[in-house]
């Protein structure tokens, strides 16, 4: 049976809601993992001008969640896993890592999730269309990565 109307309002509105919770409960995790392990010291250390050569933060991406299709896509709708820090070069390196926001202190990137059939399929869909929003629509829905570049760090 498909649901309409106020059912799938409550329904968006209940995953939402166990979605901020999950994500709040697994930041709080993150960061004290982070703190243990000595990503969080690497993060800060990657911010600063002189690190540029290792300033792109990786992030494997565990879940992504959105209220409704055309809500604004903002770094709070993944929760991420830290994977490594890369060069900025690979950002531009690779044809199939899009923008996907810019922020008063990053911008951040994202990586769908093959480089192989699916990313040709969006790129090619797109050329046909001659669209570009189409294909940072589905990068940013199938991102795989996200990568993190703080601001300060280019300039």
């Amino acid at each position: 049976m498909r649901l309409s109307g106020n059912w799938l309002l409550l329904q968006s509105i209940v995953t939402t809601a166990l979605y901020k919770l999950l994500r709040l409960v697994f930041i709080a995790v993150q960061s004290i993992f982070w703190q243990l392990n000595g990503t969080a010291r690497e993060l800060c250390e990657a911010r600063l001008p002189h690190n540029y050569d290792r300033s792109a933060h990786v992030l494997d991406v565990v879940l992504r969640h959105k209220f409704c299709q055309e809500q604004a896509i903002t770094v709070d709708n993944f929760l991420c896993t830290h994977n490594r820090f890369e060069h900025p070069r690979y950002i531009v390196d690779n044809d199939n890592v899009s923008l996907m926001i810019v922020n008063e202190r990053d911008a951040v990137f994202c990586e769908p999730a093959e480089k192989g059939e699916r990313s040709a399929n969006v790129a090619s869909v797109c050329r046909d269309l001659g669209a570009g929003g189409l294909s940072y629509a589905k990068s940013v829905v199938w991102a795989q990565r996200t990568l993190g570049v703080h601001i300060g760090a280019t300039w």
